[in-house]
């Protein structure tokens, strides 16, 4: 009895208000707790406003399994293989993760091109868990864009867009992303440069956003966003395997600007000029070593340039306001020129300095087909085969390009600048983008061999 008095009388002593047993006291000093609205800064603001509108991307490849007979050992898998049918199952794999943004309450999201290049089937994470189907409107690996239309019939939550181009050095910027897989990470920094070159094996983007707020794998096509809650551009580029501190965003102007016509027309309409440049490395005293010039290496009868007065031999020193250093510079620059509106170029022709604006017209398939027929050489036609059509070289010109490379009469056209084609339908679209992109990369098949023989074509 007195044993049960004692520990009835200690769960009173517990069970007292505001009694707290000496045992349980905390030895740290404790801060009073300030309410969580006088912790609201602009950071968590601008946060709490974006982080709905990001979205992580999978991509899902679809693939073929080979799938043995039932009992069938390796010899007759083997003899399946070279002399039979062997049979196949197809599905899907993962081969992609990576974020994007929601830029439109009809579900249209903005990621990177490489983060859907291989899929076959999409799909999106919302922030409150849920995966929603998505189907591809359109990519531009030039500038490394995709946009996805989420298919939902409901209105999504979008991130607005700010601008680009009146970025300061040193302002505060968030990035929202899927890295490593950790869904909706938040990361602050600053803008730490503007207009940077971006540059890797088959892969050179200009005019980049650097900043110091922490973007990892997974990242990519995630917003980066400014302290009032609006998208100013994309994550797309890390420095070296890892992020070290550095990464790199396509500015929101360009990449809107791009978004605009997959969206609408499922590729970019880029205005084309006329000019067909080349790198000239040159000796400069001035700097002690070689020097690049971009110079112009043909005007086509008939364009805007040669309308503008540019000439053959012309060293193009800039683009608008922007100076510009290699061939794919300019090229780059260029494109972002919306068709029927005008680029001032500026020009050194001997010691004489010029400017000239030239309006970027719409190139026709027509006519990209024929200017990629004359740089090269070749003549081609469509014939029928087994299973459906190629496009075939009927005739090389003598002393061409294409005469240069070995291309024969006869020769099957696979690809164009790594897209399977066809028919001369086909061959056209593909002729109007490797135009604008001055490589032309063919896949040529002849018998059971195939290579790959590539042209400059600006």
């Amino acid at each position: 009895m007195r044993a049960g008095a004692a520990l009835c009388g200690a769960l009173a002593l517990l069970l007292l208000p505001g009694v707290v047993p000496a045992q349980s006291r905390s030895v740290l000093p404790r801060a009073e707790p300030r309410p969580a609205a006088e912790r609201r800064n602009p950071v968590v603001v601008a946060v709490e406003r974006s982080r709905v509108a990001v979205v992580n991307v999978s991509a899902e490849e679809l693939v073929r399994v080979r799938v043995p007979a039932p009992g069938a050992d390796m010899g007759q898998m083997l003899f399946e293989e070279f002399f039979g049918k062997p049979r196949f199952r197809s599905g899907y794999a993962v081969t992609s993760l990576g974020s994007g943004v929601v830029v439109s309450p009809e579900g249209h999201v903005l990621t990177n091109a490489h983060v859907v290049e291989r899929g076959a089937r999409f799909r999106v994470q919302l922030l409150d868990g849920r995966e929603l189907p998505a189907r591809m409107l359109g990519t531009d690996p030039a500038t490394d864009l995709a946009v996805l239309q989420v298919e939902t019939k409901e209105r999504l939550p979008f991130l607005p867009a700010g601008r680009s181009d009146d970025l300061m050095i040193g302002e505060t910027v968030i990035a929202i992303g899927n890295p490593f897989g950790l869904a909706h990470t938040v990361t602050t920094g600053v803008v730490s440069a503007l207009h940077r070159k971006v540059g890797e094996p088959g892969r050179q983007l200009f005019d980049m956003v650097q900043t110091d707020a922490s973007i990892n794998p997974g990242n990519s096509g995630g917003p980066l966003v400014n302290i009032q809650g609006q998208l100013i551009g994309v994550n797309t580029a890390i420095l070296g395997d890892r992020s070290a501190g550095i990464g790199f965003a396509i500015p929101i102007d360009r990449a809107y600007r791009v978004a605009e016509d997959l969206i609408r027309h499922g590729e970019v309409r880029e205005g084309f000029t006329g000019v067909a440049v080349r790198d000239e490395p040159v000796k400069s005293d001035r700097i002690g070593g070689d020097r690049v010039l971009v110079q112009v290496r043909g005007v086509d009868a008939g364009s805007p340039a040669a309308g503008a007065g540019v000439r053959k031999g012309d060293v193009i020193e800039s683009v608008g306001d922007a100076p510009v250093e290699s061939a794919a510079e300019y090229r780059f620059r260029v494109r972002d020129v919306p068709l029927g509106g005008t680029v001032r170029l500026g020009l050194l022709r001997g010691k004489e300095r010029l400017q000239v604006s030239v309006r970027a017209v719409e190139l026709s398939p027509e006519r990209a087909e024929q200017q990629l027929l004359q740089r090269t050489g070749l003549s081609l036609g469509e014939e029928k085969v087994r299973g459906g059509t190629v496009v075939v070289v009927r005739s090389v010109r003598r002393g061409s390009p294409a005469a240069g490379s070995g291309l024969q009469a006869g020769d099957w056209i696979r690809e164009v600048n790594s897209l399977e084609i066809g028919s001369l339908a086909e061959w056209r679209k593909a002729a109007v983008r490797a135009r604008r992109s001055g490589q032309l990369v063919l896949l040529v098949q002849r018998g059971f061999a195939a290579e790959r023989v590539s042209f400059d074509v600006d």
